[in-house]
């Protein structure tokens, strides 16, 4: 079958209700582990939306199917409000790894018909924003090719993240612990030595109450770490979010939670999602007091342990730039933050007010290439404090 033949068996359907979009859970569901992107599964965008969409958040998913109704992409933009009209997908500002879904094989037909569908809705999107996806994913560039109109949007790239990652295809976990460096091998010895002196142990989390605890937990731990370095980007309704998805996604496996306890004391709780063979590593938190026993450490490698076990293909230690993670990357996946802006009448408005955006990303980015981490937490705290 040709690709002009295929592309007259699609149909988009534009969803502006939630409970239409709901209603495609399960395959939503299925398409997100044949696609391997945690990130997109059902049960973690649709917490988002309850929790954390903006208020006056205007739903715009674009759902595409076969002509038999299988559903074969899924793109779960919003229009977030403003006076600049954004179109943003669900998960936004918490995830990294945000994508639309298509079948594989088939993204440039669906893509394509993703953009022109939402390039024809209402309200006019002054920026289609692709925030924190793979660097290698064909979607931006597809939808400036197919944005109908004389002229193409301007693409631009605001922010690039490493994205250290495991691969784990290919060798087994004494393999790949062997090639990691000797100094962090060494590291990793004496701190499970250290913690089997005072019976420090890292188990999964899957009952409910011991979930329940570890929310808690996890809360207490990332909290009053992040205190001393400027502050959490997550609030409360970011904690309610993710206990909503732990609640949902633990016990279809497709949340994993590791947790560092000494007896009853809990001191590092780590969070992922895993579909299709893919697992992304989320939030953490940990109690410094505890440093010596490399608590951020060992609930990681209990993640890729678990990862080779199960004989999954990745695990994504996400797009932070801690120092920690590259200890244990065998593999580079980049994620960019790319936005496009449609030529249309606002066009050169949008760019007016994108200018101050832009201007903030300018520095980010040369603060990141001459200030040490150090120096970047004293300036935050420094800010956090003017702000307040």
């Amino acid at each position: 079958m040709t690709s002009s033949s295929r592309m007259t068996s699609l149909r988009a359907r534009l969803i502006t209700e939630i409970g239409e979009l709901e209603a495609l859970s399960e395959p939503w569901r299925a398409l997100a582990h044949t696609c391997s992107c945690p990130a997109a599964l059902p049960g973690w965008q649709l917490a988002w939306w309850r929790h954390l969409a903006p208020e006056g958040a205007a739903l715009r998913a674009v759902a595409v199917f076969e002509d038999d109704d299988r559903l074969v992409g899924l793109a779960p933009f919003f229009v977030n409000p403003g006076r600049r009209v954004d179109y943003r997908l669900l998960g936004a500002g918490i995830t990294h790894r945000l994508s639309p879904l298509a079948l594989p094989g088939r993204e440039r037909e669906i893509a394509s018909l993703v953009a022109r569908t939402l390039a024809s809705s209402s309200p006019a999107p002054d920026l289609v924003a692709f925030e924190g996806i793979d660097a290698g994913s064909p979607w931006p560039q597809i939808f400036v090719e197919s944005w109908p109109g004389w002229f193409r949007p301007w693409r631009y790239v605001s922010s690039i993240h490493p994205g250290p990652a495991v691969d784990t295809t290919g060798e087994d976990f004494e393999t790949w612990l062997a090639s990691r460096s000797r100094s962090f091998r060494k590291q990793l010895r004496v701190a499970q030595r250290r913690a089997d002196e005072i019976g420090a142990q890292v188990a999964p989390v899957a009952s409910k109450e011991a979930c329940e605890e570890a929310l808690l937990d996890h809360r207490r731990l990332h909290l009053a770490r992040w205190e001393r370095r400027g502050g959490s980007s997550l609030d409360e309704r970011a904690f309610a979010m993710i206990a909503e998805a732990v609640r949902a996604l633990v016990p279809t496996d497709e949340m994993r939670v590791f947790a560092l306890r000494i007896g009853q004391t809990t001191i590092a709780v780590q969070l992922a999602l895993a579909a299709g063979g893919e697992v992304l590593l989320l939030s953490s938190g940990f109690d410094d007091a505890y440093a010596r026993l490399s608590p951020a450490h060992r609930t990681v490698l209990a993640f890729v342990e678990s990862a080779f076990a199960r004989g999954e293909r990745r695990i994504d230690l996400g797009g932070g730039r801690e120092e920690y993670k590259f200890y244990f990357a065998n593999a580079a996946a980049p994620l960019n933050w790319v936005g496009l802006v449609p030529r249309s009448r606002r066009y050169l408005l949008t760019r007016v007010r994108l200018a101050p955006e832009q201007a903030k990303w300018c520095g980010q980015r040369l603060a990141r290439r001459y200030l040490s981490p150090a120096q970047r937490s004293r300036i935050k705290r420094l800010l956090s404090k003017t702000r307040s």
